[in-house]
């Protein structure tokens, strides 16, 4: 009752892995047989009907107390933009251990100590065979390893809802995408805790478009917390400065919206929005998405421009800054402050790297000592060598036509 969820997780481990001499052997009346005496013998009540294979059994709940009743008092982690950086609490890490080390220990340990994929003893649950590679172990070089298993290339996880993904539709290997909903998410909030990530207040929910915010990048504080404008101000009005100065609206009105674990700007009126923060040294990476509208035939249809303002120091709608292209068929290109700045750009690149409408792209903007580079998709765009500004500032997140959707916005502060 400890390591399985409910019954079905139970007759899964039973049914797939059981006997060791001969796995998968045994009838599906034994095997249901088996997980019957097994309840029983956990004190579970019998009823007047026998066990049945099939989903149903996921449903049958073998712990005490219900996980949406078990709480944590740990306190929530907060960046310095009052954005939470919990994902999950202790109580469902704990939880999760169980399940991970019943349903996963038969092939992976999440134990950073273990050069060679061992077990936990007190589990029983065998050893990982032969040396560790990217899928021995949960955890540390594992955990950065890129796709191809490669050490020191770029972090596999970016998102937790990536690494949920993976879990869920890869796990356990004696019967893949086989396990609860709710042990897969405890599954991977004990994966979270075991590679040093803070727990907080609230579970890990199933819910993928909130996950795809909880970002994994390490030493990165995540910008937008999926829910709300927690952490960001906003200047919109054409040709307006912010009230009361001007007749610039300060609240998101009608341009910018919440919608499903993501950021929209509609496209209309114009102006900004920008974290409470000011930045210099900075690496900050977001995902967007350009909306297709009915009847257009291809991209070179799509006018909707964006872009990221750089070194705001003073709020105008348009304030003095070093723009960073967001305009369809410009991107990561420069508008705004490009003709005081010596650069290079690679607009053959750009048409390589970038993702059609309707598809997520990937922008990476680094400022370092005065020199901006731009990705696309992890492809380098531009290289700013000299530009005018000369101290931190906000970082506007422009609207001036067509809606745009953003989403796993980050920013790592040097």
């Amino acid at each position: 009752m400890h390591r399985f969820h409910s019954a079905g997780d139970l007759y899964s481990r039973v049914k797939w892995t059981m006997p060791a001499d001969k796995a998968g052997s045994l009838s599906v009346e034994d095997n249901l047989s088996l997980v019957s005496y097994l309840l029983q013998t956990n004190g579970l009540p019998a009823g007047p009907e026998d066990l049945k294979a099939g989903t149903a059994m996921k449903s049958m709940v073998l712990a005490k107390d219900a996980p949406a009743n078990r709480g944590s008092s740990a306190p929530e982690r907060l960046n310095s933009l009052g954005i939470s950086q919990a994902y999950y609490t202790e109580n469902q890490a704990e939880r999760g251990k169980a399940y991970f080390y019943a349903a996963c220990g038969v092939c992976h340990t999440a134990d950073p100590k273990s050069p060679y994929g061992t077990m936990d003893p007190s589990t029983g649950l065998g050893w990982h065979r032969g040396p560790v590679n990217s899928y021995g172990l949960f955890v540390g070089d594992a955990w950065l390893a890129s796709a191809s298993g490669v050490p020191g290339r770029p972090q596999r996880w970016d998102t937790v809802a990536d690494l949920y993904n993976k879990i869920r539709t890869t796990q356990p290997a004696y019967d893949v995408a086989g396990l609860s909903t709710p042990e897969y998410l405890d599954i991977v909030a004990y994966l979270l805790k075991q590679n040093g990530l803070p727990a907080g207040k609230e579970e890990l929910k199933n819910d993928l478009s909130q996950m795809r915010n909880m970002t994994l990048d390490k030493g990165f504080e995540r910008l937008f917390n999926g829910k709300d404008f927690t952490g960001w101000g906003f200047v919109v009005g054409p040709n307006c400065k912010p009230r009361p100065e001007g007749c610039g609206d300060t609240s998101p009105g009608s341009t910018f919206k919440v919608d499903d674990g993501m950021i929209l700007n509609t496209g209309s009126p114009h102006g900004y929005m920008y974290p409470l923060k000011k930045f210099w040294n900075f690496t900050l990476r977001l995902q967007y998405r350009f909306e297709p509208y009915p009847g257009m035939e291809s991209d070179d249809d799509l006018f909707t421009n964006t872009g990221y303002l750089l070194f705001i120091t003073k709020h105008d709608v348009w304030p003095r800054t070093l723009e960073v292209q967001g305009k369809n068929d410009f991107e990561m290109s420069l508008a705004m402050g490009g003709n005081e700045s010596t650069y290079t750009f690679d607009d053959a690149a750009r048409v390589r790297a970038r993702k059609p409408a309707g598809q997520w792209n990937s922008v990476e903007i680094v400022s370092k000592d005065g020199q901006i580079w731009t990705y696309l998709n992890g492809t380098p765009i531009t290289h700013v060598t000299k530009h005018p500004f000369t101290e931190a500032g906000y970082i506007g997140f422009q609207v001036e036509s067509g809606p745009v959707h953003w989403r796993n916005i980050r920013i790592k502060a040097e």
